[in-house]
């Protein structure tokens, strides 16, 4: 699965390395953030954190994974400035983990989400699904679902030297190949081609497609209880907007990645070999996916009631507590 695109110089690395460098300051600040919240919320209500529900479970997991993807690029970037990699076999697999966390890992996390709304307003009397005991096995199942996926990916992951004929003499008089390191997912085509294409299936098709039909119907459903019920309490248009933004965030993110995946495949089968201009463009939409990992903190614990809620929480305690420290 060779989704990370060859090293680029000059001017085109600049295009490229000031966005990524954003993407890694927001990413690591905003999702940070999250988790040391999230912990210190736990720490503050104590047995109370369970009434947050399984919403707080999703998106604590949901930044730890994109923390993880997050941390790829400093690797990354590396490799793109010195032209070769520098870390070894055992990072190098690390590498890929991380890297393919956000392609599989965060997307069945966004779906479950999804998934858990969905049952909680179409079908409101199956309430299994939301215990927060259901939710962790849900996410620890899908993480070994993710992590079963990228097996062949882990295991192919490997550094390859890579020489180009030139050679140069060394100070004590040694004849020297000139070569780089460049870490690969080490895979043969067939087998890249078969990954690249399972990989795109379960980590973006059929989740894309889950996705849209959970929140569809969920639409759907509320607005006709909204007709039914002159007097709603439901916030129609909050959920409503809140949906959408969220439906075309993920799919904004996750598109441009894909298409040029699956351009790339069909260069290979074709054995053409991309047009140099193709190569920015590969870089721009490699980038997508991280802006994802990076922003969907925003998105799913800002917009959410749950998590706003838990903040509530713990601010009336920590008032309380100092309200007392001074009083005594």
């Amino acid at each position: 699965m060779s989704s990370a695109p060859p090293p680029i110089h000059g001017a085109q690395f600049m295009i490229v390395a000031l966005p990524y460098s954003l993407i890694f300051t927001v990413g690591i600040l905003g999702n940070t953030a999250v988790l040391t919240y999230a912990f210190f919320l736990t720490r503050s209500l104590k047995s109370s954190v369970l009434t947050l529900g399984n919403t707080f479970i999703y998106i604590v997991a949901l930044s730890l994974v994109d923390t993880m993807v997050i941390m790829s690029i400093p690797f990354h970037m590396t490799s793109m400035v010195m032209d070769n990699w520098l870390f070894g076999d055992f990072v190098c697999k690390v590498y890929w983990i991380l890297e393919m966390s956000n392609k599989v890992c965060s997307t069945f996390i966004l779906t479950a989400m999804a998934f858990d709304r969905y049952m909680a307003i179409c079908h409101p009397g199956v309430v299994r699904v939301h215990r927060v005991k259901q939710t962790l096995c849900i996410i620890i199942s899908l993480l070994a679902v993710a992590l079963a996926l990228l097996l062949p990916v882990v295991y192919s992951a490997k550094v390859v030297r890579l020489s180009f004929g030139d050679k140069y003499i060394s100070v004590d008089g040694r004849i020297i190949d000139i070569t780089k390191e460049v870490c690969t997912d080490g895979m043969k085509r067939d087998l890249r081609m078969w990954v690249s294409l399972y990989v795109f299936i379960f980590g973006f098709l059929l989740p894309g497609t889950l996705l849209s039909f959970f929140y569809t119907n969920m639409i759907l459903k509320l607005r006709k209880q909204t007709r039914s019920l002159m007097q709603s309490r439901i916030p129609i248009r909050r959920v409503t907007t809140y949906t959408l933004v969220v439906s075309v965030f993920y799919f904004i993110c996750q598109t441009p990645f894909w298409l040029t995946q699956i351009y790339g495949t069909l260069l290979t089968i074709a054995n053409v070999r991309p047009p140099p201009q193709i190569l920015i463009i590969t870089y721009i939409c490699h980038m997508f996916p991280f802006i994802a990992a990076a922003f969907n903190w925003i998105f799913y614990a800002q917009l959410n009631t749950q998590f706003r809620k838990g903040l509530t929480l713990v601010s009336e305690r920590f008032v309380r507590n100092r309200t007392r420290l001074v009083t005594d």
